[in-house]
C-alpha cells in the first residue's frame, strides 16, 4: 500500500472517529435526563473502531489496499448515518408524550 493511501486512510479515520465521539457526547447531553445513554452507543463504538484503523495499517499489517479502503468507507458511512439519526430533531409523538 502506498504511503499516500496510508496517510489518507489515517486522516479520514481520525476525522470520522472524532466526529463520531463528539456526536455521541452531543446526543448524550441533548437527551436529558440521560434516560437512554445507549441510544447512540453505536457512534461511540464505531469511533473507537476508526481510531484503531490507522494503528493497524501503520504497523505494517498486510491489508490489501482495496480492503482497507472498503472498511474505512463503510465505517465512515456508518458514522454519517448514525450522526443523522442521533442528532435529528424529532417532532412530538402521537398522543403528546415523548418516551
Amino acid at each position: 500500500m502506498s504511503e499516500l493511501l496510508i496517510t489518507a486512510i489515517g486522516w479520514t479515520s481520525w476525522i470520522a472517529a472524532l466526529a463520531a465521539i463528539a456526536g455521541y457526547v452531543l446526543a448524550f447531553l441533548r437527551n436529558r435526563p440521560y434516560a437512554r445513554p445507549f441510544n447512540s452507543l453505536g457512534l461511540l463504538l464505531t469511533g473507537a473502531a476508526l481510531l484503531a484503523v490507522p494503528t493497524l495499517i501503520g504497523n505494517g499489517a498486510h491489508v490489501p489496499a482495496g480492503t482497507a479502503v472498503y472498511v474505512v468507507a463503510s465505517l465512515v458511512g456508518a458514522v454519517a448515518f448514525q450522526l443523522i439519526a442521533a442528532l435529528r430533531r424529532r417532532g412530538p409523538r402521537a398522543g403528546g408524550a415523548r418516551t
